[in-house]
């Protein structure tokens, strides 16, 4: 349901004519480094997960993002996840970086994380821009819609 809402809440969005914010307006970053993924408790037992996985080293991905420039009146700036969870929400500013812990490339991938991030900017009157990054299920990764690479 709540992933519904996600998809509803981003088909608004892009339907209300919120404009992608300008590829010049700001710098995007990649650091792909691969970290030891913890193994599984064997004493405990989740039924939920069906994926059986033994750790080990894996890709993991963060991405930082610099604004270049503002549109006149934006002043904030928030990112929400698929899943509808807002993870970032500060003052917007050309000198601070944006950074996103995304996680372990396989379970973006998978489905078992968030695969999806919206940074929306706003004025005092509400929306102004916004900035999509998008992890697809053969691991292409989209910002705004635009192939940037592939895990």
């Amino acid at each position: 349901m709540k992933s519904f809402l996600v998809l509803l809440v981003a088909t608004i969005l892009w339907q209300d004519g919120l404009p992608l914010k300008p590829e010049a307006d700001f710098e995007l970053k990649l650091d792909y480094e691969f970290r030891n993924k913890p193994g599984i408790d064997r004493f405990e037992i989740d039924y939920s997960n069906t994926q059986e996985y033994s750790g080990g080293t894996l890709p993991y991905l963060k991405v930082s993002i610099k604004l270049l420039q503002l549109a006149e009146g934006e002043e904030k700036v928030k990112i929400i996840t698929n899943l509808g969870n807002r993870i970032y929400s500060r003052k917007a500013s050309l000198d601070k970086l944006i950074e996103l812990d995304l996680g372990f490339t396989d379970d973006l991938k998978d489905r078992v994380a968030p695969h999806e991030y919206n940074v929306i900017f706003f004025n005092s009157s509400g929306d102004k821009s916004f900035i999509n990054l998008f992890v697809d299920d053969d691991g292409a990764f989209l910002v705004n819609g635009e192939k940037r690479g592939k895990f």
